[in-house]
């Protein structure tokens, strides 16, 4: 019960952050949130297209965002 608790909160955690990416990666807002959930939103956006994901940086460059990439 517990962590399916855990996975309704961590989804919609990934409803309300903006990603900017593609089936390649892409970019995450850090405004709000960790950096573990950070993880989780790129690993969401990347099972869309069936692949992985990896935390590339984390740049503080235009605001602070988590730069990824999405792994076969």
């Amino acid at each position: 019960m517990l962590l399916g608790v855990a996975a309704i909160l961590t989804l919609s955690g990934c409803m309300l952050t903006n990603v900017a990416g593609s089936e390649v990666g892409g970019t995450i807002p850090m405004t709000g949130i960790t950096r573990q959930e950070a993880a989780d939103v790129a690993r969401a956006h990347c099972a869309k297209y069936g692949r992985s994901s990896r935390i590339l940086a984390i740049r503080s460059e235009d605001g602070v965002k988590a730069i990824f990439e999405c792994t076969s």
